[in-house]
């Protein structure tokens, strides 16, 4: 607990509680704690912190780190005289100033013990009287003028708890508000506005909702005219004494600028949009164009003024909104052509002028990027490389061309060969239009252009060579995708998805096949040469910015995609092939969220439920449209993509557990919680649960049990839970996870060959490892 590094007579504070708190934000009065408990390692009474601490306090020199300074900076500065150039000078000085930034951190923060580490929480009646002040004023920002708030302890073998009881008595309520507006124009848009107002009579007073009214007024004058107008013009007066009876009068005063009769309206007579604002210096002048009412400048043209007009909201003779000077900076910036924008206003000889200043980013860019990659199994190692070319036909599209190779990281069809026989290699090029490439009126075009409208046509070869097959693949798809910044929301709308599919596959594999569809299974048809076409729409909602760790969060995405459509209709009348064509109807929905309990522990969850149904002919999916569970982003406690479906257990001709090949389902439902907290410095911590399967639509006489059936399927949702640890280096997580087998809903005893589905019970297994390790890059969910 730290007890024994304690100076004498002193107690330790080893808890903190709140009474009385129902109701009220608990965390927010929390954080007004002058000081904490020292923090533990999840529940257990051990806070291994103080420890690295008192180590790192015990090394300590502050006179060391001062001689480490002087020896850095003598040492480098011989370095720097010796060097002629200028760059080479720089860059040793650079390093200098590194090196000695880090040892006067250890002089202010103390070294790296003690910045890992915390000092004991020694016990402090006045740090606790100061937290009871800090409270009785926080009561009162929640209008509980007449609370009060005491504290008690209890000291036991010198460990103190501290209780702080909080009587919050009858809250203040709001029973009039009045308004001091000289501006006439300005108070009437303040009643117009008033339903929306933070402050509403016959509610309970709070300082908060103060704050939030004079932001919302400062909002709304700027979006109505105001340019100059500032919070500093927004004043209030609380009476809480006149009226008696816990009833408070709020006073609103919005006052007009020195010796001014009134706030003065800005209209824009001009806008001015200069394309190469970097460009200084030249003895020519800038040539400029008009188009609708804008005036572009440049020293040569490069862009497309109608499609620029669709992502400029400054109009002249429209009032000044600072909204839509920032949705024309957001705008021009999501177009990926500029890397500086800029839009200020010119008030000088009685015009008000808005200028906008761009600079065009590098016509063409390279990239490369290795690294590695997890799906359903392994980190994969890849290596990508792209070049871009922007404005590629003047009308601000950007063309890139890239290509990639690497291992999937997963088994492959089967456990044939090594984890990494699984390469994965091919290019694409991609055209990306900042407008919808499809039949609309001009006038609706500059409607949606702060949906941040985009069209991106791309065509691909792939190949995916296992140890099973080689497939090859080429691809073109017509997204049109769109934005909603203010609720969060993304959509895609894929109309056309056209793969042609050809697939080489062993003779080992191929006779495994055909034993299945001798048997019924038409997984046989998934490896046909193919041609597969859909359509689809994704919606993803992403709400507080999912993943952050001081407020709750979530995201919530879903699919809705239809294959063998009017494409595969045209095809068969065109292409002079024998193909494969598939006909389904594919439904996905993946929800995540995150809730931080506490600054160390967070709560996160997910929930994921896919529907794919084949119909047509061959009555299966294309192989890549199939559900998998299992691995490292799935269920944890089963080997990538072999988990069900359903109670269904494979076995060899010996009756043994055997997981020698992937398991394709059509149903997928899958649950997970983790428990995440942090351990100290970059290393974290996770407890989670793991739940989920895979099912088929129909009856596969080769795979008994994988039926999806609703007086079953609960019974066949495999449980898996474990711990993890993880490296988070801000820029990359490293995460390694242990997972136990809870539940199997496909459990075989080692002394018979029965399958017993749907039991909880933990049997003995055969050649069956039940704690499985994962390896992966990021959080799973």
């Amino acid at each position: 607990m730290g007890r024994r590094f304690l100076p004498e007579g002193e107690s330790l504070l080893v808890e903190q509680k709140l009474d009385g708190a129902e109701k009220l934000n608990k965390e927010e009065i929390q954080s007004l704690y002058t000081y904490k408990p020292n923090r533990k390692i999840l529940f257990i009474p051990w806070s291994p912190y103080v420890g690295i601490y008192q180590r790192g306090v015990k090394r300590y020199d502050s006179a060391k780190y001062e001689r480490k300074i002087e020896e850095i900076r003598s040492k480098f500065s011989k370095k720097i005289a010796k060097k002629d150039s200028e760059k080479k000078q720089k860059r040793l000085q650079a390093k200098m100033n590194k090196k000695v930034n880090k040892q006067i951190r250890n002089i202010k923060e103390g070294n790296f013990g003690m910045r890992m580490g915390e000092p004991l929480a020694i016990f402090d009646s006045a740090k606790e009287r100061a937290t009871v002040d800090k409270i009785q004023d926080y009561m009162e920002t929640k209008g509980y003028f007449n609370s009060e708030v005491t504290y008690t302890t209890e000291n036991t073998f010198k460990m103190v708890s501290t209780v702080y009881t909080i009587e919050r008595n009858q809250p203040y309520i709001i029973d009039s508000l009045f308004y001091n507006i000289p501006d006439t124009a300005i108070y009437h848009r303040v009643i117009e506005s008033s339903a929306v107002s933070f402050l509403k009579t016959d509610e309970n007073y709070e300082q908060a909702n103060l704050v939030q009214e004079r932001d919302r007024l400062n909002d709304l004058m700027l979006n109505n005219g105001y340019y100059n107008f500032s919070r500093q013009f927004i004043s209030f007066v609380v009476d809480s004494s006149s009226l008696g009876d816990r009833k408070v009068i709020i006073g609103l005063t919005i006052r007009n600028p020195n010796n001014q009769p009134k706030h003065k309206v800005y209209t824009i007579d001009s806008v001015i949009f200069t394309t190469d604002a970097d460009i200084t210096g030249l003895a020519s002048n800038r040539q400029s164009e008009s188009f609708e009412g804008i005036t572009y400048q440049f020293y040569s043209k490069r862009y497309s003024e109608k499609i620029l007009d669709r992502r400029i909201f400054l109009k002249p003779g429209e009032l000044y909104r600072r909204s839509n000077t920032l949705e024309t900076q957001k705008q021009l910036s999501n177009m990926d052509i500029f890397k500086f924008i800029n839009v200020n206003y010119d008030t000088t000889g009685g015009q008000f002028v808005s200028n906008v200043f761009t600079s065009p980013l590098k016509k063409f860019q390279t990239s490369s990027e290795l690294g590695l990659n997890v799906s359903k199994g392994l980190p994969g190692p890849f290596f990508n490389a792209s070049i871009k070319n922007r404005n590629t036909f003047r009308g601000l599209e950007v063309m890139e061309l890239s290509g990639r190779v690497g291992f999937e990281g997963i088994s492959g069809a089967t456990n044939t060969g090594n984890p990494y026989s699984s390469l994965d290699y091919g290019a694409n090029l991609a055209f990306t239009f900042p407008q919808f490439m499809i039949p609309l009126s001009s006038d609706f075009r500059s409607k949606i252009g702060h949906l941040n409208p985009k069209t991106r046509l791309s065509f691909g070869l792939n190949y995916t060579n296992r140890t099973e097959y080689l497939r090859t693949t080429i691809n073109t798809s017509y997204i049109l995708s769109w934005q909603n910044y203010e609720k969060r929301r993304n959509y895609s709308l894929n109309i056309a998805d056209i793969n042609f599919i050809d697939s080489d596959v062993t003779d080992e594999y191929q006779q495994f096949l055909d034993e299945l569809e001798a048997q019924g299974n038409n997984l046989n048809n998934s490896f046909l040469p193919s041609f597969v076409s859909s359509s689809w729409l994704s919606v993803t909602h992403n709400i507080n910015d999912y993943g952050n760790r001081k407020e709750k969060s979530s995201f919530f995405r879903y699919q809705i995609e239809l294959g063998g459509n009017l494409y595969s209709a045209i095809a068969k009348k065109t292409i002079d092939r024998d193909l494969e064509y598939f006909k389904y109807a594919k439904v996905d929905l993946d929800f995540r969220h995150s809730a931080p309990v506490n600054s160390l522990v967070t709560l996160a969850y997910r929930a994921h439920l896919g529907v794919a149904i084949p119909y047509g002919e061959n009555e299966t999916l294309p192989y890549e449209e199939f559900f998998f569970a299992g691995g490292s982003n799935s269920i944890r406690a089963w080997e990538p993509r072999r988990l069900g479906p359903g109670s269904f257990l494979p076995v060899d001709s010996l009756g043994v557990y055997s997981n020698d090949f992937e398991q394709p389902g059509e149903i997928l439902l899958e649950t997970s919680v983790e428990l995440r907290h942090k351990i100290f410095g970059f290393l974290h911590g996770a407890l989670f649960v793991d739940m989920g399967n895979t099912w088929t639509m129909r009856v596969d006489p080769v795979r008994p049990g994988s039926q999806f059936q609703f007086d079953n399927f609960l019974k066949e949702i495999a449980i898996g839970a474990g711990y993890g640890l993880r490296l988070d280096f801000s820029f990359l997580l490293l995460r390694l996870d242990a997972a136990w087998k809870i539940h199997d809903p496909g459990n075989q005893t080692r002394y018979d060959n029965n399958v017993r589905r749907g039991s909880f019970d933990l049997p003995d297994y055969s050649n069956y490892n039940r704690l499985v390790w994962n390896l992966g890059i990021g959080y799973p969910f």
